[in-house]
C-alpha cells in the first residue's frame, strides 16, 4: 500500500491520499471501547465466554454461538487480554485487503488510477465506513468471498495454474467458517467452477477430478472442525440451520417467545405497512434508501454507484468475466431479498463485485464521453456524499474526549451503552456467584462480569412461560431458581408493555404479587433497573 504512490499519476496520488486519510480515521475510531449492539451480544460477548473458561464451551441460549465463528475466535486472545478495541482494528484490517483485492484486479485489467477508485469508491462507502470501526465479522466473509471469487477468475484464465483454484478454494473455506452466508456463496462460486470445468476445452477425466477435489478439500478443511463441534454438540452439524435434515438425535431448536416466521413481503408488508410497488422495488431501494439503525430501510447505506454506471460496464473486453461478476452479485442479492431478513450487512459480498462494474462503467465512459468534468463532478458529488456519512459517524462516536485521556472508559461507556451503568453496580455488588436474568437488554450481555442468563430471542419467553405455567409466587420464584437466578436485570418500560399485553387479568395479578414480595429494587438508572429475588 505505502509503495503504490510510485506506480501512478497525480490523480493516483490524490486517490492515495483520501484512502490513507479513510485508515487513519477508522483507525481512531478502532481504538474507542466496544459499544455497539453485535459486539456485546454475539462478536466479542461469546470469545469472552471462552475465554473466561479457557476453552469452546457450548452456549444454549444463544443459537448463533452455534454458527462459524473463525474471526470469533481471532478475536478472543484479545478479549481475555483486556484490549476489547483490537478486534475492532481486526475488522478494519479486512475492509483494508478487500480494497486492495480491488486495486490489484483493477491495476491489472487498467491501471493504478482506476484500482485506486475501485478501492477509494469500497472504503468510503457508508456502510464499509461504519463496520470498518465495529468488531463484526462481515467485512470478513466479504474479504474472503471477494478472494475466491477473483482467484478463481485468474484461474479460468490461466486454467494450468492450480495456485489459483487452490486459492480460490482456501479463501471460500475461511468464508464458510466465518458466517452462515458463507453457503450461499460456496453454492454460487463452487456452480462457477463446475461451469468453467464443463467449458471446452475439456480436460481428461483424471484432470478434471484432481481439480476438484484440491478445490473441494480446500473448501472443507477450515470449515470442517464447526461441523464437527455442532455435530458432537447438538447432533446437528449445521445447527441451527437444517433442523429438518437432521431430526434423528439431533437437539430440536427452542422456539420460545418471537414473531413468528413469514415470508420477507409478508413480513415488510405487515410490520411496514409497504404497498405492492415498494416490495417490487426492493432490489434498487437497496441502493438508493439505506439507513443506519432502521430495519425497514436495511439497517445501512450502500450508494448509488455502485449501479448508476452499470450501462457501461459490459462494453469492451473481458465480456465474460464481466457477466460473471454481474451474475454472482444478482443471484446473492436474490438469496437476501427471498430467504433473509434484509439487512445491507449481509449482503456485502456483492459489493466488490459491483465496485469493479462501477470502475469498468467509468473507465469505458472516460473513453467516450466528450467532457470529462460532468464525470469527474459525478465522482466528486458521491465521495462528499460520502464524506458526510463519515463526519456524521465521527460526531456519533465523539472519540476526542476518550482518546486525549479527558474522558474515562467508564464515563464514556456510560454514554454510549445505556445499561453499562447497571452492569457496573452489578460487578460491585453483588455476590460472585450471582446470575442475572437480562430482560429487555437486547442480549447485551458483554459488559456483565457475573453469570448470566437471557432468552434465545429479543422476547422474555421463559418469564413469560414460568408466570403462565404457575399458579402461586413461590411457583414463578421455584422456576427462576431452578435455572439458579438470583437477579433480574430489566428495561422496565419495555417489560411492563410486554407483561401488560402478554398476561392474563390473574396473570398479571400473580406478576404484581410474586414482584411485590419477592422483588427488591437495588439499582436503577437511565430507565434499567436491578432486582434481586428474595
Amino acid at each position: 500500500f505505502l509503495a503504490i504512490p510510485r506506480q501512478t499519476n497525480w490523480v493516483g496520488w490524490i486517490l492515495w491520499a483520501a484512502i490513507f486519510f479513510l485508515v487513519v480515521f477508522e483507525v481512531l475510531l478502532g481504538l474507542l471501547p466496544p459499544s455497539s449492539r453485535d459486539e456485546l451480544t454475539h462478536h466479542l460477548a461469546i470469545p469472552k465466554l471462552y475465554a473466561n473458561a479457557g476453552r469452546i464451551v457450548e452456549v444454549p441460549m444463544a443459537p448463533y454461538a452455534y454458527y462459524p465463528m473463525l474471526l470469533d475466535i481471532l478475536y478472543t486472545p484479545w478479549v481475555y487480554w483486556g484490549y476489547d478495541f483490537v478486534p475492532k482494528l481486526i475488522h478494519g484490517l479486512f475492509a483494508l485487503l478487500t480494497g486492495l483485492l480491488l486495486y490489484a484486479y483493477l491495476t491489472r485489467r487498467m491501471n493504478p488510477a482506476y484500482g485506486l477508485l475501485g478501492c477509494f469508491i469500497y472504503l468510503s462507502m457508508p456502510v464499509i465506513a461504519r463496520l470498518s470501526h465495529w468488531g463484526y465479522i462481515d467485512l470478513g466473509i466479504t474479504f474472503y468471498t471477494t478472494a475466491s471469487l477473483l482467484c478463481l477468475l485468474r484461474w479460468r484464465e490461466e486454467r494450468n495454474q492450480l495456485r489459483w483454484l487452490a486459492l480460490a478454494g482456501i479463501s471460500l473455506g475461511f468464508a464458510l467458517a466465518t458466517k452462515p452466508n458463507g453457503l450461499v456463496a460456496a453454492l454460487l462460486i463452487g456452480s462457477m467452477v463446475l461451469l468453467v470445468i464443463a467449458k471446452p476445452p475439456r480436460k481428461r477425466l483424471g484432470a478434471v477430478s484432481g481439480e476438484l477435489l484440491l478445490f473441494g478439500g480446500l473448501t472443507l478443511l477450515p470449515f470442517l472442525p464447526w461441523l464437527v463441534k455442532n455435530w458432537f454438540q447438538t447432533g446437528n452439524p449445521f445447527y441451527p440451520l437444517l433442523g429438518g435434515w437432521f431430526s434423528f438425535g439431533a437437539r430440536a431448536q427452542s422456539a420460545g417467545a418471537g414473531y413468528g416466521a413469514p415470508g420477507i413481503f409478508a413480513k415488510r408488508e405487515l410490520f411496514y405497512g409497504e404497498t405492492f410497488w415498494q416490495l417490487l422495488g426492493l432490489p434498487l431501494r437497496v441502493f438508493f434508501s439505506g439507513q443506519d439503525d432502521n430495519p425497514q430501510l436495511f439497517d445501512g447505506v450502500l450508494t448509488p454507484i455502485l449501479i448508476v454506471f452499470l450501462p457501461w460496464a459490459f462494453k469492451g473486453k473481458w465480456p465474460e468475466e464481466k457477466k460473471r461478476l454481474a451474475g454472482f452479485a444478482l443471484l446473492f442479492l436474490a438469496y437476501a431479498l427471498f430467504l433473509v431478513d434484509m439487512r445491507i450487512r449481509y449482503i456485502l459480498s456483492i459489493v466488490p463485485p459491483l465496485v469493479i462494474l462501477a470502475v469498468y462503467g467509468v473507465f469505458n465512459l472516460y473513453l467516450r464521453i466528450k467532457r470529462p468534468v460532468y464525470l469527474f463532478a459525478a465522482l466528486l458529488f458521491f465521495a462528499g456524499w460520502h464524506g458526510i456519512y463519515l463526519g456524521k459517524y465521527f460526531r456519533e462516536a465523539a472519540p476526542l474526549g476518550y482518546l486525549s485521556g479527558a474522558v474515562s472508559r467508564d464515563a464514556y461507556l456510560a454514554r454510549m451503552v445505556p445499561e453499562y451503568t447497571s452492569f457496573q453496580y452489578i460487578a460491585k455488588s453483588t455476590p460472585p456467584n450471582a446470575k442475572i436474568y437480562l430482560l429487555f437488554v437486547g442480549r447485551r450481555a458483554y459488559y456483565c462480569e457475573r453469570d448470566y442468563f437471557h432468552d434465545g430471542g429479543e422476547l422474555p419467553g421463559y418469564l413469560l412461560a414460568a408466570i403462565r405455567g404457575a399458579k402461586s409466587a413461590d411457583q414463578i420464584e421455584q422456576e427462576l431458581k431452578r435455572k439458579n437466578i438470583t437477579h433480574l436485570m430489566v428495561r422496565e418500560d419495555l417489560l411492563t408493555d410486554f407483561l401488560a399485553h402478554n398476561l392474563t387479568p390473574n396473570q398479571g395479578a400473580l406478576w404484581n404479587r410474586f414482584a411485590e414480595s419477592r422483588l427488591t429494587l437495588s439499582f436503577r438508572d437511565r430507565n434499567h433497573a436491578v432486582y434481586q429475588i428474595h
